[in-house]
């Protein structure tokens, strides 16, 4: 069922849509053509675990607010922004007075826009109210559960650090033109980092994350039994000669290899700068057709989910590409209007800056293939699990080191491997994919499969 802005607020005016509220008419009344209010309120509960010991648990209550405000300026509108995390009367007067200010002081752009209210539909499940029931303690416990769980399965293993933490947002927009939202979510998270050791020989750093909305779907133990199973495969690691073939990319390495370089590429502001590598390419095939990526903001219980975005627009599921060719760019208000279209509802951003633009849930669709399937297709090859090194997302090149990477011969997996680096260009090399598994690892905010891509340069000893 679709519901209006003002239904998504239960029916009752809450303080911080009073407060909102209030700001927005004083704005107008001290000369604002346009305003904008976001107030973010959160509560942070955290054990951190370092080497193998606990810190002192921290718990934080956070409230703060921005506002934005647009006046009219010759040939355009001149535009302001101040936050503060002070809310008493005095300072949000005088923040509200330093947007004012900004504006004024600020040049005129044809381009600045607050958005008008749609219907909003909101997101089922991004919300267990465990988070609220949840102590300092029990975050403890928690925690100690991967420690444990992880230093159990081996005495050689040490976790330099892990961290269990329960979050709760309550986000509230409010604009002159009509929008008024409310929306409240919860984060669980547990990450794990950690290396093993057997007498000199010591693995590669490696890390396990699991994040949900809901605490039943968070197990701390297996997350710290994956990450000993990772740092453990990586002991006996060898150097291997250098050889152009075969990689394979794990959803974890495929973070910052693949989802980095395509979101920069489609980031509306990117390509309005000239700086993206697909700008003026919106129909053109960019990636190997074996490549099919979504951004769904409706998922419901997934952590990128949202029933309206920073400027309180509702996103939209967007098939970004399909089978290789690219299909959207990611907008936010300001962005749009450069390019004459409307927002896409992909702005972003806290109480402490203005829009930006990021996307929702990212899904590479899975492939036909099993991830055995492709280690038995490569005749020399690499499956790097982690990328330490340096993209360039304008350019699309790459080179860095491999980290717990496994080497490929006739079929097999052979050993581990150190001191091997990868580089090429990573848009060229995404034209080349020769398989996508149909297994795939939900990670914070995308679900990735394993990628196989020819002709890469791999470099050993």
């Amino acid at each position: 069922m679709t519901k209006t802005n003002s239904d998504l607020l239960g029916g009752s005016a809450l303080n911080s849509s009073e407060l909102c509220t209030d700001l927005i008419e004083q704005a107008v009344k001290m000369g604002a053509k346009d305003a904008e209010v976001f107030h973010i309120k959160s509560r942070t509960l955290e054990a951190v675990f370092e080497k193998n010991d606990l810190q002192v648990p921290k718990g934080d209550n956070y409230q703060g607010l921005g506002i934005r405000v647009h006046i009219s300026g010759a040939g355009g509108v001149k535009q302001g922004f101040a936050a503060t995390n002070v809310l008493s009367p005095d300072s949000l007067h005088s923040t509200l007075e330093t947007a004012l200010a900004i504006a004024k002081a600020s040049p005129s752009d044809p381009y600045h826009w607050i958005p008008d209210p749609q219907p909003v539909k909101s997101v089922e499940a991004i919300y267990d109210s465990t988070a609220r029931e949840m102590t300092l303690q029990d975050v403890v416990k928690e925690g100690a559960q991967l420690v444990d769980a992880a230093r159990g399965c081996d005495s050689r293993i040490t976790l330099d650090s892990a961290r269990y933490a329960v979050d709760i947002l309550e986000k509230t927009i409010v604009n002159s033109k009509g929008i008024h939202l409310k929306e409240k979510s919860s984060v669980f998270s547990c990450i794990g980092l950690g290396f093993a050791r057997d007498g000199d020989d010591i693995s590669s750093f490696d890390a396990e994350v699991a994040v949900k909305c809901h605490y039943s779907e968070i197990d701390p133990a297996q997350t710290g039994i994956r990450l000993a199973e990772k740092v453990i495969s990586a002991l006996g690691a060898a150097a291997v000669p250098s050889f152009r073939g075969s990689i394979i990319i794990t959803p974890y390495a495929a973070e910052e290899l693949v989802v980095d370089p395509i979101f920069f590429a489609c980031n509306a502001q990117n390509v309005q700068s000239g700086r993206s590598k697909w700008a003026n390419m919106l129909g053109a095939k960019v990636l190997s057709p074996l490549i099919s990526i979504t951004d769904d903001p409706t998922i419901p219980g997934a952590v990128g989910s949202t029933a309206f975005d920073r400027e309180g627009v509702p996103p939209k599921t967007l098939a970004v590409i399909e089978e290789g060719v690219l299909n959207h760019y990611f907008y936010n208000s300001y962005t749009a209007q450069k390019d004459d279209t409307a927002s896409n509802g992909r702005a972003s951003g806290g109480d402490d800056s203005i829009p930006g633009i990021s996307t929702t849930n990212l899904i590479v669709a899975p492939g036909e293939v099993s991830l055995n399937d492709m280690i038995a297709s490569c005749s020399k090859g690499l499956l790097i699990n982690r990328f330490s090194g340096n993209v360039d997302h304008v350019s699309g090149d790459f080179s860095g080191v491999v980290k717990g990477g496994q080497y490929i011969e006739n079929g097999k997996i052979k050993h581990p491997v150190k001191e091997v680096m990868i580089a090429g260009n990573i848009y060229d090399l995404l034209k080349q994919v020769a398989a996508v598994s149909k297994e795939y690892i939900e990670t914070e905010d995308a679900k990735l499969p394993y990628i196989q891509i020819e002709g890469c340069s791999v470099t050993g000893r």
